[in-house]
């Protein structure tokens, strides 16, 4: 069935191009097109569905998660907000590079070090530890309609604890891909 919804097959795509995104802005406009085909492939799976009895109580629960589970609902509340206002839907956390002496210290003889970008010739003798993060960008809470729907924490009972984007968004495909796999089983027990 998830072939005759190509918008999931699209999803599962961008899911992966946000995981090799080479700049935020890519990342982010990958983030909100997820988003976008997200909705849409719910909206043919109830299309396609919507005179098949056995499948009916699958997309009611689908439905009903769109307004009581907190990623579920986070992910058409944000695209919502997207679609229908100016406002943003994702925050840039700066960042950094961290260096350690250890014991024994060290000493750094040449290279680059600018905050959010990775050390550039970096050339070091003695003990150090060096920590690189990149600059990325994290969900905030987002409102549609004056209602402020705040990062998930969890999806389907269980815990959520990250705000990136990609992870959310394979973490809310597997949700529908799993009622997707409910409605393949109704239906085939005819």
């Amino acid at each position: 069935m998830q072939r005759k919804i190509k918008e999931f097959e699209k999803a599962k795509e961008l899911i992966e191009l946000m995981s090799s995104a080479s700049n935020l802005e890519e990342y982010e406009d990958y983030w909100k097109e997820f988003l976008h085909n997200l909705d849409r492939g719910f909206n043919k799976l109830k299309d396609l569905y919507k005179n098949n009895k056995r499948a009916k109580r699958v997309i009611d629960s689908i439905n009903s998660a769109r307004n009581s589970d907190p990623l579920i609902a986070y992910l058409m509340q944000a695209r919502n907000s997207d679609e229908h206002s100016m406002r943003q839907i994702t925050d840039k956390a700066g960042g950094y590079t961290k260096i350690t002496g250890g014991l024994g210290g060290g000493k750094i003889i040449r290279g680059i070090l600018e905050g959010g970008k990775a050390p550039d010739n970096l050339v070091i003798e003695g003990n150090f530890d060096i920590e690189f993060k990149n600059d990325s960008l994290h969900i905030i809470s987002v409102i549609n309609y004056g209602k402020k729907f705040d990062p998930p924490k969890v999806c389907a009972g269980r815990d959520i604890s990250t705000e990136t984007p990609h992870i959310i968004a394979a973490i809310g495909l597997d949700f529908y891909l799993e009622k997707i796999s409910q409605i393949e089983i109704a239906i085939g027990a005819s």
